[in-house]
């Protein structure tokens, strides 16, 4: 139900923008105007608080995400995954040190796609993250065949083909500065590709990892 939820109010924000741009409600040539809207229709007083608390889901956000990473490589990567048998104080260390690098990433990565349109940013993300996990999670609940190595090698897959796509795109060749018409692939968004691709390496790899699995077990 919550999936179904959370899709239906995605497809229609899409279709409300459309009617919108339709109607000459918007200028579909004019990015982010969010902040203008709410300042001529609230006024400056609400529009100041929706800033704040704006900000305020922003810095929340960014920072549950950047905890979240630096326990998944303190504890899932280095301990579970490489059993390199870390003492508590040195995962502390570790996830301090994962924070704080994925904190660098995050600046630098904002540093360079400045001024591009937050939605379509966020459409990437959502891409990307669906390319790694939507796969190992529709398969491991209804497939028994799958296998740890499968999730493993779908997961990669789907991640590195994203991110891969994306920097091969029309919209980032012309954010460097590059023609848009010579992009290897041809689309913005890279799950029409990546993500029929992670499911198809799951599939592969467990097929093949499947009877090695099992006499280990």
């Amino acid at each position: 139900m919550a999936i179904a939820a959370i899709g239906f109010f995605y497809v229609l924000t899409m279709y409300m923008g459309l009617g919108a741009v339709v109607n000459a409600a918007l200028n579909p040539v004019t990015d982010n105007m969010s902040a203008p809207l709410l300042a001529r229709t609230f006024g400056t007083f609400l529009f100041a608080v929706i800033s704040a608390i704006a900000f305020a889901t922003v810095l929340g956000t960014v920072s549950g995400l950047i905890i979240a990473a630096s326990g998944a490589v303190a504890h899932d990567l280095m301990d579970r995954y490489m059993q390199l048998g870390h003492t508590e104080k040195q995962k502390v260390r570790a996830g301090k040190i994962a924070a704080f690098v994925v904190g660098i990433i995050a600046i630098v990565l904002g540093i360079i796609f400045q001024g591009m349109n937050v939605s379509f940013l966020v459409g990437l993300a959502f891409a990307v993250a669906a390319s790694a996990n939507l796969p190992s999670i529709i398969m491991i609940l209804f497939w028994k065949k799958t296998t740890a190595k499968g999730i493993a090698s779908s997961i990669v897959t789907g991640m590195v083909s994203a991110i891969g796509i994306i920097m091969f795109s029309p919209s980032m060749y012309d954010k460097f500065g590059l023609d848009p018409a010579t992009a290897p692939f041809p689309l913005d968004n890279p799950g029409i590709v990546s993500i029929p691709l992670s499911f198809l390496v799951l599939v592969v790899v467990s097929l093949l990892t499947q009877k090695k699995e099992a006499s280990a077990a």
